[in-house]
């Protein structure tokens, strides 16, 4: 997650635009391949939006997992 996460952020500085998928970030070789998410096992990251820098785009990603952390916490909150 935070190496997508980064990727995001660094597409966002230097393009002064959010990504609009997670195939941007591949395509402009901010990231080699989507990684696995470790409590799925695919490659299945929720995107989540951002409308600071315009109409759309991602502003960060979770997990897919229904799962609950020792915290009690939903994965997909994180």
């Amino acid at each position: 997650m935070f190496v997508i996460r980064k990727a995001i952020i660094d597409y966002t500085l230097d393009k002064e635009k959010a990504p609009q998928s997670l195939q941007d970030l591949i395509n402009e070789h901010y990231l080699r391949e989507v990684p696995t998410d470790p409590f799925t096992g695919n490659k299945d990251w929720v995107s989540v939006g951002d409308t600071t820098l315009g109409p759309g785009g991602i502003a960060t990603v979770h997990s897919a997992s229904g799962q609950v952390g020792s915290n009690r916490s939903a994965y997909d909150t994180w």
